[in-house]
C-alpha cells in the first residue's frame, strides 16, 4: 500500500519542490502533487520505482513495505520471533491510544492541595490557594475543588473524595449541603447547614452510633461571634480517576 505521507518526507529530505520531482518524472505539476496529497494514487509499478529513484529511495519504502525484504531473508525460528515482537509492539500501541483516548476524554478539575474539607472535626482552610489538577468524566460547572476527609457525611459524600465547590456566601435553603469555614479556629467543615439567628447549625448525615450509643457525629452549632463563613455549595464529589492506573 503507498503511503503517500512518506511522499512529502522523502521530497522534503532530498531538498526537492513538487515542480523539480514532477519536472524529474516527465509529468505536470498538478499530478504529482495530487499524489504527494492522497488524491490520485500511483498505480504504475514503472512510475513509482522512477519516482522512487527520483527521492533517492526505495519502493519498498513509499509503500511502507521495506521490512519484507528484512523478514524474507530471516530463518523460520527468527522470523517467528520477529511476528512475536511486532505482535506485542501492536498490543502495546494499542493500550497507548485506549489511554491517550480515555485521558482527552477527561475533565480535569484544579482542587487544593493545602486545604481539606472535614466530614468529621474540621480541617484548616485558607484563602491562600494552591491547587493541583485531578480527572473525573463528568462536567460540572464549579470554582474549586477540596479533598474531603473523615465519614461524617457517608453515604453520599467520602473520605478521599473530591468535593466541587461553587462559591456563595449563603445557602439556598436549610439543610443544604456546604462547605463551611470556621475562621477563629481554623476550621473547615462538609455538612448540611442551616443559618439561624445565633449562629450556623452542622449537621452530618452519617448517623451511626458509637460504643454508648450516642451519635458519632453529633450537630455542631457555630456562633456568629465565631465568624464562620460558608465558603460555598458543594455542587457535586467524585473519586479522582488516576490516568496511570487505567490499564
Amino acid at each position: 500500500m503507498v503511503s503517500y505521507s512518506r511522499f512529502r518526507k522523502v521530497r522534503k529530505k532530498a531538498n526537492l519542490t513538487q515542480k523539480q520531482v514532477a519536472d524529474k518524472l516527465g509529468i505536470k505539476y498538478q499530478v504529482y502533487q495530487r499524489w504527494e496529497s492522497g488524491k490520485v494514487l500511483v498505480r504504475d509499478p514503472e512510475m513509482l520505482e522512477k519516482l522512487a529513484f527520483v527521492l533517492g529511495t526505495t519502493v519498498e519504502y513509499l509503500t511502507n513495505t521495506e521490512i519484507l525484504p528484512i523478514y524474507q531473508q530471516l530463518s523460520e525460528s527468527r522470523q517467528a520471533n520477529t511476528i512475536s515482537f511486532a505482535t506485542e509492539q501492536l498490543e502495546e500501541q494499542k493500550q497507548d491510544n485506549k489511554i491517550i483516548q480515555i485521558k482527552n476524554s477527561l475533565i480535569p478539575y484544579e482542587v487544593a492541595t493545602e486545604q481539606a474539607l472535614s466530614a468529621g472535626l474540621g480541617e484548616g482552610y485558607t484563602d491562600n490557594i494552591e491547587t493541583t489538577t485531578f480527572y473525573w468524566d463528568k462536567l460540572v460547572d464549579y470554582d474549586i475543588g477540596i479533598p474531603i476527609k473523615g465519614d461524617s457525611m457517608e453515604p453520599d459524600y467520602q473520605s478521599g473524595q473530591i468535593a466541587l465547590i461553587k462559591y456563595q456566601s449563603c445557602s439556598d435553603y436549610d439543610g443544604q449541603v456546604c462547605a463551611v469555614d470556621n475562621i477563629s479556629v481554623g476550621n473547615a467543615f462538609i455538612k448540611c447547614v442551616t443559618c439561624q439567628e445565633d449562629g450556623i447549625l452542622l449537621e452530618s448525615l452519617n448517623v451511626e452510633l458509637n460504643q454508648y450509643g450516642e451519635r458519632k457525629f453529633p450537630d455542631k452549632k457555630i456562633s456568629w461571634e465565631d465568624n464562620p463563613r460558608i465558603i460555598g455549595k458543594v455542587v457535586t464529589a467524585f473519586t479522582p480517576i488516576e490516568i496511570n492506573n487505567i490499564f
